[in-house]
């Protein structure tokens, strides 16, 4: 059934979870047809002790005694078997169906914009990657075998009922609305339940993932103790949560035994009275009493199946709110041309721009960065300029006014090809755990030996990596965490440089190194990169004192733009920012050729 002809009454979940188990169908369907099988072989054990007390015991017939043996023993193994094989279909369609999920999300989280990373923590970003698809994945694969093995065997065995005592079997299912009323009665204390669960497991992991990654700065704070305080606290919502969810589901099960009790009763009570009236043979009582087992077995563990579906229906609307999620930045209907080549001219034009909770902090009138020009940006702290560096390479799109490139509008440029021309480089540069040379070539995996090498010199880490055992094949840990701060961006460096990108923006990239380093990297950069574009965001006077052109920011406004000479005087922005800095740096040592 086609998500869109579900019928109102399903929940928006299981039409959800429908569409998803779909391109599984054939294992569900094998699954169905090893579970019908099975549910067909359980009716053989009472129907044969029928015959055993009602005919072949009175009458002594061993031939049939054995043959009695034999057909339970194989209806018996025949169900496990069966029941067994079903159980490993419904697995492998689990296991398939988890990693379409873990993919589809994982590609769509690869979509979505840096504002909904800066306002997601890292934990609850995670979350819907773990436990709600596996139980998803798994139920999923469950739930369809399992509403019909339920319903077959009920099918089967009230016809069955039926066949052996038409007013016995009325008796047992009148008990039956019980377990229906007891379902809608805690149907909505499950889902909130559920979802509480849902929320303490996120915070829990969210906590999880920042102290983790934190642990170092919480030592050397001495706040080991107030962390594991927190961790507790943490740790008992999340048990209690999960008590209450029991204890509801206790209750939700105790109310629908009810109904298999009153149906016990009764069959025993009326069951009895009608063999004592000669109305009801004896073995047509105990398959009867066999067959109410049968009939209140698969209700019961739809009970428990309820409620395991709507903590599945809790990780379903998690993942759900995932995916409703929408890049803020995205791809323009129609693909344009890549960036032109030489690099082209940057233009920004009534820029306005604010983050959530600052709106308008930016504002450009207008400023042009020419083709192939070197510039440095200046300003104090939350000026503006890292700011403009993301707006140009559009992890963010400006509120009002536009960026060209070449004369194009940036939002009219397929992101691939501008993130491909135009690279940013912040001040802790993202490393992978793995080999110097595998996060060299994570922009380019056809590299040779000789370009890493020259990249690897360009950025100055040739001596650093001749005293290395393994070389550039050493590993470096998880983020780099093996190298020292100037040696994670240098790596990055060479990364951007193998990249080749028309325009390099440097976000403080080169913070880490000493004043001389930087300028022999800046040298070599303009060296490899030859006719490209280069942006770089600095606080350090010999850094900034080295370009040609300085672009100052001061509360999101552009309030100077020029020679660093120019800006000499006791009352520029320029002279304040850097009043401070230390008398004996010499231009001339950083000063790029």
């Amino acid at each position: 059934m086609s998500e869109g002809r579900s019928p109102s009454w399903v929940p928006n979940e299981l039409r959800w979870l429908f569409k998803q188990i779909r391109p599984f169908f054939r294992w569900h369907l094998a699954s169905f047809l090893c579970i019908t099988a099975g549910s067909v072989l359980a009716l053989l054990t009472p129907l044969v002790l029928k015959s055993l007390i009602d005919q072949i015991i009175p009458r002594r017939q061993i031939g049939l005694l054995l043959l009695a043996v034999v057909l339970i023993f194989l209806g018996s193994l025949g169900k496990t078997a069966l029941t067994s094989l079903g159980s490993y279909l419904m697995l492998t369609a689990a296991q398939k169906m988890g990693l379409t999920l873990r993919m589809g999300l994982l590609r769509h989280l690869d979509t979505l914009s840096a504002d909904y990373y800066d306002d997601t923590p890292v934990g609850t970003v995670i979350y819907p990657l773990k436990e709600p698809i596996e139980e998803i994945s798994y139920f999923g694969s469950d739930l369809v075998p399992e509403i019909l093995r339920t319903l077959l065997t009920i099918c089967f065995t009230l016809a069955t009922m039926f066949a052996l005592s038409p007013a016995l079997t009325l008796a047992v299912v009148l008990f039956i609305p019980v377990f229906l009323i007891a379902r809608q009665h805690f149907r909505r204390r499950l889902g909130v339940d559920s979802d509480a669960i849902q929320r303490d497991r996120i915070s829990w992991n969210n906590f999880l993932e920042e102290h983790l990654s934190s642990v170092i700065p919480i030592q050397l704070l001495g706040q080991e103790k107030r962390q594991e305080r927190r961790a507790f606290r943490l740790l008992a919502w999340t048990v209690r949560s999960q008590q209450e969810l029991f204890r509801t589901g206790v209750w939700f099960t105790l109310f629908t035994s009810l109904a298999v009790v009153l149906a016990m009763s009764a069959v025993v009570g009326y069951g009895g009275w009608s063999v004592l009236a000669g109305t009801l043979s004896l073995g047509s009582l105990v398959a009867f009493y066999s067959f109410v087992t049968q009939l209140f077995d698969p209700l019961s563990g739809a009970a428990e199946l309820y409620a395991k579906a709507q903590k599945t229906f809790a990780s379903i609307r998690q993942v759900q709110v995932v995916l409703a999620a929408r890049p803020s930045v995205g791809n323009p209907p129609a693909a344009i041309p890549p960036v032109p080549e030489p690099p082209a001219q940057i233009d920004l034009v009534a820029v306005e721009f604010g983050y959530e909770r600052q709106k308008g902090m930016l504002r450009i009138p207008s400023l042009r960065i020419m083709s192939g020009e070197q510039i440095a940006v200046a300003g104090e702290n939350g000026a503006g300029k890292s700011t403009l560096a993301k707006l140009i390479t559009r992890l963010y799109d400006v509120d009002s006014g536009s960026i060209r490139i070449g004369g194009e509008d940036v939002r009219n440029i397929p992101l691939e090809s501008l993130r491909r021309q135009v690279c940013y480089l912040p001040r802790d540069p993202v490393l992978f755990d793995g080999t110097l040379a595998s996060n060299l070539r994570f922009v380019r995996s056809a590299v040779s030996g000789d370009e890493l090498r020259e990249v690897v010199r360009s950025a100055g880490l040739s001596a650093f990596v001749g005293t290395l055992p393994e070389g550039l094949r050493q590993r470096i840990g998880p983020g780099g965490c093996q190298l020292s701060g100037g040696e994670r961006q240098r790596l990055a460096i060479a990364r951007a440089l193998l990249q080749q990108p028309q325009i390099l923006i440097l976000d403080e990239a080169t913070a880490c190194l000493d004043p001389l380093s930087e300028a022999l990297v800046l040298r070599n950069i303009r060296r490899c990169l030859g006719a490209s574009t280069l942006i770089v965001i600095s606080h350090r006077l010999s850094t900034v004192s080295a370009f040609g052109r300085v672009i100052v920011f001061s509360g999101g406004r552009i309030v100077e733009d020029g020679s660093p000479d120019t800006f000499i005087s006791s009352q520029s922005t320029y002279s304040k920012l850097f009043a401070d800095a230390p008398a004996t740096v010499e231009r001339d040592t950083a000063s790029l050729p």
